[in-house]
């Protein structure tokens, strides 16, 4: 069995390393071996779906994200909404953690399209608070 096994070894490395895509082995009537390989088919793509792909990169790339700077809870009332423009600097509200406010400011200026926690609610470091459409200086 183990004399087979080591032919079967051999054929499948000779396969491979000679680029054949098919290899067959008869020793008797007993014993025969075909070995196919199956060819690489290429992943065709249109051209119209890589304009696609490159058009929504250019318009995401405009997209900037504002991040919690420490865990709490993040509180924005009447100073953030959907729509706001903001600048850099702006007072973006704050997060709350036993009794200390750490305020968050703008660091991106342009208009808020996004904001992706409840007011109030708890966040953790790095986490995405406002997606903001950058304005290009």
């Amino acid at each position: 069995m183990k004399k087979d096994e080591l032919q079967i070894e051999d054929l499948i490395n000779i396969l491979s390393e000679s680029g054949l895509t098919e290899i067959c082995y008869e020793e008797n009537e007993n014993i025969k071996i075909n070995i196919k390989k199956l060819p690489h088919k290429k992943n065709v793509v249109p051209k119209e779906i890589l304009q696609v792909k490159k058009e929504i990169k250019k318009v995401e790339e405009n997209i900037k994200m504002i991040t919690s700077p420490g865990i709490g809870k993040y509180f924005y009332t009447n100073s953030v909404e959907v729509g706001n423009k903001i600048k850099v600097g702006q007072d973006l509200g704050y997060i709350y953690v036993m009794g200390l406010k750490t305020p968050l400011k703008a660091t991106v200026t342009g208009e808020i399209i996004e904001i992706t926690v409840q007011d109030g609610g708890v966040v953790d470091y790095g986490k995405v608070l406002l997606k903001v459409k950058a304005i290009a200086r």
